[in-house]
């Protein structure tokens, strides 16, 4: 039996218990102290550090907190000081050509390092590549199924050696990808934020397969521990992949046609060109002299034996003034660009860079609704198309098109038809696409590099390289991506640095990991409510703010004019004084169906080195890329700014609006231009809309003059009288002299129009293995 406890007797305990140490002061102490260390290293909060682990500072308040942090955007030197420093004679460590996200990045990864830093840019930052991307700052999930694909070919039965060199240099890539995405979400959220993408499939074998390899016949059941593995390359730090039924998947995506279900994973994605500019901004900060709006024109020469490149020969192209800067280094980050600065040095320079186009539309808000975007891995022809929101709207891509970069954003209207109905295709009958739902499209350019000395049918590749010049003692770097920017240019630098020697010898390690991009010191989740209670300005405008500008909103917004003038500043408000009239907003919106308020153009004038109608409306506020016909009709407004704000004579605003005219006009809408076009096939929804047009009489059918009538509708008007004829003939095939709709959209969409897409999508749509880099040797050309 048990023993009483008052009997003098030791309690034995016969159960498998822990026996525990008898608690003392001492003891107990030490346990507070243990414990209390454990449970800060165990429970510390995320919010305490940043990503890269330093502590975070107190949340911003005011922006003379954001002053006090040393992110003062007031003590921004001016453009007119960076171009003097340019022209002054005086030796850089380095100098750095193009002032993209490559090219900025090494500016601000030189100027942490110690180095006396220069970087000219032809146009304003980011305004060429790495404004025209596709938003994403990817992984490369697809790349890493190729990858896969291409171990599990029977050539690497035949050739294992190189098939697993192949795969290994593939999959080290995706990780450098995801490593990199993590820390620009991670360390730089007021710019990048994840976005859910979702994958559905209706079925759960797919033939023919996705990426065109038996294996993946079966992706729709291996796609969920796929995107987990994904995840875990990024060290989970993106919100976890998860699977979506068919009904959650037909209630967020009600367009979609019959999901099994869906497979959702998160991609991160940026406003690439305000990204853009907070690189080369920061750099500016820490100590670099970039300037916009200089262009290199060619190389000075010196040395012992009079090649070495030791300056390049500029143009301020707002003034005209040539000048020469003088550098150590000299770095070309040019992009797709850089053949044609290569041959002002060697006319005869074989080709580096095998340029291809990449195309997009955007379409309303609602193809994306919740904010949640979504892919097509396999559309009816084979295609991938992604659906991607983006600032409230979609953007929808893209093509591939081999050809040599220009600087023009213009899209053909072939590309943007054929864009339309592969995207139709993917959509069901409930929610139909029409080519006037296109309210912006552009083009941009990646730049692919191509060993000069490889085989003219050489695969290019898409991973970055990085060479010298061992006569002139320039440096390059080519292609590349934006989610890893910021390695690319730890690589640069350092290689640069190694290249020179002694020269510069005093570069200190690379501290780019550390460093919070312009505006991202001080952010936090909830800045967009202290804007509003802070100075009145609307929560969509707020948000906008935010993640535009980061902390440095605060200095946008104490530029702001209220929305109301006049009499109507006159505002009702209650007893306790406040506003009850739901108005009054203080920010003076650009275009009244966007966030963009004149406060910004003030802003970017005065502290962000922004000098043309153009970029206003197109890098620094991307209404452009939103929507062009809102910013043909804001550019009158954002001029009469700028030209108050610059002091400019009425000669130099009306040359701005002019050229803001013609560029902006290059950018695609909702109207079609189809002179040069060929390609005739359109959505069912467009044909329907142009036959009930022209049935006028609701009879249900089209006599020959009417459909002469559709044709010049739709762009095509046929060439003469006879043409009509004999067109009206074919296509009516019940031989009643009575088209009917069905006759008129099988016959405008049917064999001639069939033969001009088949050539278009063998074009300007490649398939997901083609566009997969192959060529890994390129990686360390010299």
């Amino acid at each position: 039996g048990s023993v009483s406890p008052d009997n003098g007797a030791d309690h034995v305990c016969h159960s498998p218990c822990m026996v525990l140490p008898r608690l003392t002061p001492l003891r107990g102490a030490a346990g507070l102290v243990v414990g209390g260390v454990v449970g800060s290293v165990l429970l510390r909060k995320p919010e305490e550090n940043d990503f890269a682990g330093a502590p975070l500072k107190r949340k911003i308040q005011r922006f003379q907190s954001l002053v006090d942090r040393g992110q003062d955007p007031q003590s921004l030197r001016k453009r007119s000081e960076m171009v003097a420093a340019l022209k002054s004679g005086e030796e850089f460590d380095v100098l750095i050509v193009g002032a993209g996200c490559t090219g900025a990045g090494a500016a601000l990864d030189a100027a942490t390092r110690g180095l006396k830093t220069a970087c000219v840019e032809r146009g304003d930052f980011a305004n060429e590549t790495s404004s025209r991307s596709s938003k994403l700052i990817w992984g490369g999930f697809k790349y890493l199924q190729v990858a896969f694909a291409e171990l599990l070919d029977r050539k690497t039965l035949t050739a294992p050696v190189s098939s697993l060199q192949k795969f290994i240099s593939e999959f080290l890539m995706v990780y450098e990808c995801c490593q990199e995405r993590s820390w620009l979400a991670g360390q730089q959220p007021h710019l990048v934020e994840y976005v859910p993408q979702a994958v559905p499939f209706k079925t759960l074998v797919q033939w023919p397969p996705y990426f065109n390899h038996p294996f993946y016949s079966i992706l729709p059941i291996l796609a969920y521990p796929a995107f987990v593995f994904y995840d875990l390359l990024a060290g989970f730090n993106a919100p976890p992949a998860y699977v979506m039924s068919a009904r959650e998947t037909k209630k967020n995506f009600p367009q979609l046609e019959a999901p099994l279900y869906s497979a959702v994973y998160c991609e991160a994605m940026h406003n690439d060109a305000r990204t853009g500019t907070a690189i080369a901004l920061t750099a500016a900060m820490k100590g670099a002299t970039i300037a916009n709006y200089v262009e290199m024109t060619g190389f000075v020469h010196g040395g012992p034996d009079g090649a070495t490149a030791t300056g390049v020969t500029c143009v301020d192209k707002l003034t005209g003034e040539q000048f020469v800067v003088k550098a150590k280094a000299i770095v070309l980050a040019t992009g797709p660009f850089l053949d044609s600065v290569r041959r002002m040095e060697d006319p005869g320079a074989d080709k580096a860079v095998a340029a291809a186009a990449g195309c997009h539309i955007v379409l309303p808000g609602y193809f994306t609704p919740g904010g949640m975007g979504f892919c097509e891995l396999r559309n009816s022809r084979g295609a991938t198309m992604y659906f991607l929101p983006w600032l409230g709207n979609t953007v929808v891509g893209s093509t591939d098109k081999k050809c040599d970069a220009t600087s023009s954003p213009h899209v053909t209207e072939d590309e943007i038809q054929y864009l339309v109905n592969e995207a139709a295709s993917c959509l069901s009958s409930d929610i139909r696409l029409r080519r006037s739902d296109v309210i912006s499209a552009w083009q941009g350019w990646r730049p692919l590099y191509r060993d000069p000395n490889a085989p003219p049918d050489a695969p290019v590749s898409r991973h970055h390289a990085i060479g010298h010049d061992e006569h002139t003692g320039v440096s390059f770097i080519c292609g590349g991506k934006w989610s890893t920017y910021r390695a690319m240019a730890e690589e640069l630098i350092d290689k640069v640095v190694a290249f020179k020697g002694a020269p510069l010898a005093h570069a200190k390690p690379c501290v780019s990991k550390e460093i919070k991009l312009l505006g991202g010191d001080g952010f936090h989740s909830l800045l967009h409510v202290q804007l509003v209670q802070a100075y009145n300005v609307s929560t969509e405008v707020a948000k906008h703010l935010c993640h535009a500008y980061g902390t440095a909103a605060f200095h946008v917004c104490e530029l702001a004019q209220p929305s109301l003038s006049g009499a109507r500043l006159q505002r009702t408000v209650s007893r306790a004084g406040v506003p009850t009239d739901g108005g009054g907003h203080m920010g003076r919106r650009i275009s009244p169906s966007y966030p963009y308020i004149e406060a910004e153009v003030l802003y970017a004038c005065r502290h962000e080195l922004a000098v043309s109608v153009k970029d206003m409306l197109t890098t620094r506020m991307r209404l452009a890329f939103l929507n062009s016909e809102a910013a043909k009709q804001a550019i009158p407004r954002v001029a009469a700014l700028m030209a108050e704000e610059l002091g400019w004579a009425s000669a130099e605003k009306a040359r701005q609006i002019k050229v803001a005219q013609e560029y902006i006009g290059e950018f695609g809408g909702p109207v079609a231009d189809k002179r040069g076009a060929t390609l005739k096939a359109a959505t069912f929804t467009d044909l329907h809309d142009i036959f009930l047009s022209v049935d006028k009489a609701n009879a249900g059918y089209l006599d020959e003059k009417q459909l002469g009538e559709a044709a010049a509708k739709l762009g095509f008007p046929f060439r003469s009288d006879e043409h009509r004829r004999i067109k009206f003939k074919e296509a009516d095939r019940s031989e009643n002299g009575k088209l009917s709709e069905a006759e008129f959209i099988e016959w405008w969409n049917g064999r001639n129009s069939e033969k001009s897409r088949l050539a278009l999508h063998k074009t300007v749509m490649l398939d997901a293995a083609s566009e997969v880099a192959i060529d890994k040797s390129n990686a360390s050309a010299k």
